[in-house]
């Protein structure tokens, strides 16, 4: 060994200086490549890693908050049905409704009709709602076609309800007792029940039922499963909400990756378990006894892993290249450029992108110098940029967040609620929690800032249902739209301040009389909204509103932002303007005209 390492050396001190720098520059270029190349592959695997188990915990966060709103949102629909009178009539008179007598039968038939109607109307989170006295009987939507089987089992778990101590309860998946006609199959549900008081006597008359098929629930976390993901709702070590239906019902008790999950020490909220193929995620819904579990394949964050290593193997392969064809030019020529280049970069590296490559040189380095300095000239316009935008973004996003729900007028409306019930309105009382529950349901809307206008004008409506209740007799609206338009995009809750503005300060000083007229229309390549009406009046331009908007104390949106808002999303030839007219004020919108859908892919 001694020997060869000898002979190797004399050789080596044989050649010459030139031939000797290539072989070092390519004994060290091939070891630094792999040392450089092996290290930033460990480095983006740890570091997509940490990536993908934040950007997981975070949906994970996210479906909590969206089952804790879905489930409120059901609390309040149970709520409405129990307190509504043909509710309280169908199930204290249930005795009655057991008799074959076809009058009977249809009173009960238009009872439920008109519970249900009233209460959820066509909404598709629901599959039905039932309906249960004391007994255990069941009164279900006789258009429905009903399996004996399947009715036979949810009895049994509504009479284990009626004698328990729980006043409300979510039952596992299961098969529903009825299908729609249409339907060739009975879905598979998850059942929210509430039992049903007396509101004269207080004694408890039955139990009534919704039932949410599994599609419903999965629409809540749909779009986290987009990058691949898969997740599951699991109760008792059983699957009971997956839009992977080989999942569905399956129980995860054998499952190696589930038994290590749950034998883990809880040292963070989100319990995390990885093999070769996939990444578990779970944590504990508490609400409901339930545990989130998020399957996210390992290929999702290896596939960048890999394009990073082939980019830096391709990198270190030029690079090495680069050094040989240089190793055999004039060594001393290019030692002072580059080390003005790594000079440079060191700046640059310690913040001061002031910094600007200069040397004399030309060809490559020269070339090198000037790529660079364009780089960073680039990279300095992109961060500034990045941060105006970022800083944009952030301020609206926040003033948005801070405008948004004002406690003002969901106070104003509790107190009004709580007077009604006082003075014994309490059909009044409960429309105007319903037009209240519609108003938020609609405000809320997923998170999503671009609605169809057809969406807003729901909204609106609910929102002048309950001023109207609020202001008996002051004003009356008109809308006039139509349905040609109504699948137009518009940011949500873009009438409501203008709304708000003539209720308050267009019609304060008037007893009666007041009118609202909002109109729709498309003209060329936009869609125009007018809203007008005949209130004081505005003695201002656009321009001079938006500088003392203030002075109005409105208690929602603020017409200024809605106008930066509609500018945001759809460019600045779109927004607010005030139309000149003789009496009261009118609101002039334009808008893109453009599908809702397209308007959120665009994004």
């Amino acid at each position: 060994m001694k020997r060869l390492i000898k002979r190797i050396k004399y050789r080596f001190y044989q050649q010459n200086i030139t031939k000797r720098i290539i072989i070092v520059i390519t004994i060290v270029s091939i070891l630094s490549n792999m040392a450089f190349v092996g290290s930033v592959f460990i480095i983006m695997r740890n570091q997509l890693f940490n990536k993908t188990k934040a950007e997981n915990e975070k949906d994970i966060q996210m479906i909590e908050k969206e089952l804790e709103m879905f489930f409120n949102g059901v609390r309040q629909d149970a709520v409405s049905v129990l307190v509504s009178d043909s509710c309280q009539i169908l199930l204290s008179e249930s005795e009655d409704f057991l008799s074959s007598d076809t009058a009977v039968q249809y009173r009960k038939y238009k009872l439920m009709q008109s519970t249900i109607m009233s209460t959820i109307g066509q909404r598709e989170e629901y599959n039905t709602i039932a309906f249960y006295d004391r007994k255990g009987n069941c009164y279900a939507d006789d258009r429905l076609t009903e399996s004996p089987e399947y009715l036979s089992e949810q009895q049994e778990r509504i009479w284990e309800f009626l004698n328990s101590d729980e006043n409300e309860m979510v039952l596992n998946i299961h098969r529903s007792p009825w299908r729609k006609k249409k339907e060739n199959e009975f879905r598979d549900c998850l059942s929210y029940l509430r039992k049903v008081y007396n509101k004269e006597q207080g004694q408890l008359i039955g139990v009534v039922e919704l039932e949410i098929p599994n599609e419903a629930v999965v629409e809540l976390y749909r779009p986290v499963m987009e990058n691949g993901s898969a997740i599951y709702l699991v109760n008792q070590d059983r699957v009971i909400s997956s839009a992977d239906m080989d999942m569905l019902y399956k129980e995860l008790q054998e499952e190696e990756w589930y038994v290590n999950l749950n034998q883990a020490p809880k040292q963070r909220e989100v319990q995390i378990y990885k093999n070769r193929k996939y990444i578990y995620f779970l944590k504990d819904y508490p609400e409901l006894g339930w545990m989130i579990i998020d399957r996210v394949p390992t290929a999702t964050y290896m596939r960048d892993v890999k394009l990073y290593a082939f980019i830096d193997i391709m990198i270190g392969i030029l690079l090495f290249l680069g050094n040989l064809y240089l190793s055999k030019m004039l060594i001393a020529s290019i030692t002072k450029p580059l080390s003005k280049i790594t000079d440079t970069i060191v700046e640059i590296g310690q913040g001061d992108y002031e910094q600007r490559v200069h040397v004399k040189d030309g060809g490559e380095i020269g070339t090198l110098a000037q790529e660079f300095n364009r780089m960073v000239e680039k990279t300095k316009l992109l961060m500034e940029q990045n941060v105006k935008k970022e800083r944009e973004k952030r301020e609206s996003d926040l003033s948005l967040i801070q405008m948004q729900m004002t406690p003002h007028f969901f106070y104003n409306i509790l107190e009004s609620i709580c007077g009604l019930i006082v003075i014994d309105e309490k059909r009044t009382a409960i429309r105007t929690i319903s037009l209240l529950s519609g108003f938020y349901r609609g405000v809320l809307n997923k998170g999503k800032e671009i609605v169809p206008l057809e969406r807003e004008l729901d909204i609106a409506v609910n929102y002048l249902e309950i001023m109207k209740i609020c202001h008996p007799g002051k004003f009356r609206y008109v809308i006039d739209c139509p349905d040609s338009i109504k699948q137009n995009c518009i940011n949500k809750l873009t009438l409501q301040p203008i709304l708000e503005n003539a209720i308050h300060h267009g019609f304060n000083q008037m007893e009666s009389g007041g009118l609202i007229h909002i109109t729709g229309m498309a003209e060329e390549k936009k869609v125009i909204l007018e809203i007008s009406d005949n209130g004081r009046g505005m003695k201002m331009d656009m321009r001079e509103l938006l500088e003392r908007e203030e002075a109005f104390h409105m208690e929602s949106f603020g017409l200024g932002n809605t106008n930066e808002r509609i500018k945001l999303y759809f460019g600045d030839e779109y927004g607010l303007s005030i139309a000149s007219q003789e009496i009261g004020t009118k609101i002039r919108i334009e808008l893109p005209l453009k599908q809702a859908e397209e308007a959120v892919r665009g994004r």
